[in-house]
């Protein structure tokens, strides 16, 4: 199963099969750009050391990528922060999937690559490839279905208690959010839409439109009949579980339909730097509890804890 081919002809298939995953808003730009120059990195890294074709990259020549020391601008050598990490592993493992996806290897040389996860209530959210492997698998082939519709608005920050309750009428598509009527445990907001989300919904609006044309009852990830709350979280989570087990997640216990969801919290931490940005769009009521879904611990910040105000 494509043994003999080359790493180098096999990256640069990985990357143009990104491309087109990324034309179909399955892989942001971002993360494409992020992607490509690492797996890149990986292929002059391994070429170094010998390794030609793509049969012999061998599980220590992946661990040793992901562990690799990292340089500051000052040029002091150290231990790679964990986040750089998630994020070499995230790159290989998604290279080696899209391989298989294309017929051309069945290895997985990250497979006994353990980091330390975020962990929230007994589950972690996704992984940024794990995510991209979400949308990938969510997508339809004759019409728009719940379980895209269920992914799109979890990944946007939806909470599965939430979700079953979204309407047609709460799409606002022109400024690529939704709004969410939070929960008990939950305040109402607005949640932002990416371009695949944003695309996935536009659909599913038009088709649930089709059969019932009442924007304020015609529900986007189930089905439009009366249903009590408990019944609309629970078909919310078998949507969510059918695609983690298409995507063969359904065995690791910290994955659950939460991670879905809270992967939007962590995004946003990335992006913006600010917890209380990652509380909102979760409608959190507590930082430290948005501080344990992405993984920050607040008190050893340096911003904190390097030449601070000093105590009283």
């Amino acid at each position: 199963m494509g043994s003999d081919l080359s790493l180098i002809h096999a990256i640069d298939l990985v990357i143009d099969a990104w491309r087109e995953m990324t034309a179909l808003d399955e892989m942001s730009e971002q993360t494409f750009d992020k992607f490509g120059l690492l797996i890149k990195r990986f292929g002059r890294n391994a070429t170094a050391r010998g390794v030609l074709l793509i049969s012999d990259v061998t599980d220590g020549i992946a661990e040793d990528f992901v562990n690799a020391k990292g340089r500051s601008r000052h040029g002091h050598v150290s231990d790679s922060a964990v986040a750089t990490r998630r994020v070499r592993r995230s790159v290989l493992r998604t290279a080696f999937r899209t391989l298989h996806e294309l017929g051309l290897s069945d290895q997985d040389p990250t497979r006994n690559i353990v980091l330390p996860a975020r962990t929230y209530e007994g589950s972690r959210p996704l992984t940024e490839d794990e995510a991209v492997l979400l949308r990938h698998h969510a997508a339809y082939a004759a019409r728009p279905t719940r379980h895209a519709a269920a992914a799109a608005l979890a990944l946007a920050g939806g909470h599965s208690g939430e979700i079953g309750h979204s309407v047609v009428a709460d799409l606002d598509l022109p400024h690529s959010r939704v709004w969410m009527h939070g929960a008990r445990k939950y305040d109402p907001r607005w949640c932002r839409l990416d371009a695949w989300s944003r695309h996935v919904l536009a659909d599913r609006a038009r088709h649930v439109l089709a059969q019932h044309p009442d924007k304020s009852t015609a529900r986007l990830a189930v089905s439009c009949t009366p249903a009590p709350d408990p019944a609309l979280q629970s078909r919310t989570c078998v949507a969510l579980r059918d695609l983690l087990r298409r995507i063969g997640l359904d065995g690791e216990p910290d994955v659950t339909p939460a991670s879905v969801t809270t992967r939007a919290a962590v995004e946003t931490f990335e992006v913006t730097g600010r917890i209380e940005e990652s509380a909102r769009r979760l409608g959190l009521r507590s930082l430290d509890r948005a501080a344990s879904i992405v993984g920050y611990d607040w008190q050893t910040d340096p911003a904190y804890t390097d030449g601070g105000p000093a105590r009283a």
